[in-house]
């Protein structure tokens, strides 16, 4: 496995995105990371905007959305990350939450990349 391999299967569940394209093909996989992207997008930019702002409650639900739909098309690390957002909102710590907002961007940004690259090879 080359590092650029390892990094990928670090980022995303391929069995998630596998299991995807066997249920939707590859251009309804496609259509899916579309509308993920975009709706991750939003997500991201309320989330900063409510930990930002102090409103920790409407960034927990914020969070959570982001964790359910990252982990429905197998985008694990940024799952992960949107939990720990999470609990940092249920906890108060809007300092915490801020740190891990741009950790957040960043698994977003490379789960996209990865997603594609495996897309690509249909």
């Amino acid at each position: 496995m080359t590092e650029a391999q390892a990094k990928s299967t670090a980022t995303i569940e391929m069995d998630q995105i596998d299991s995807l394209i066997a249920a939707a093909g590859v251009d309804g996989t496609r259509a899916i990371l579309d509308a993920f992207q975009r709706s991750t997008t939003d997500l991201l930019s309320m989330l900063a905007d409510g930990v930002r702002g102090g409103a920790l409650e409407d960034a927990y639900r914020t969070a959570h959305a982001v964790k359910g739909s990252a982990a429905n098309v197998g985008a694990q690390m940024l799952a992960e990350t949107a939990a720990a957002i999470e609990k940092a909102c249920k906890a108060g710590d809007a300092a915490s939450a801020a740190e891990m907002l741009g950790e957040a961007q960043s698994r977003f940004d490379l789960f996209c990349v990865h997603f594609e690259a495996h897309l690509a090879q249909y």
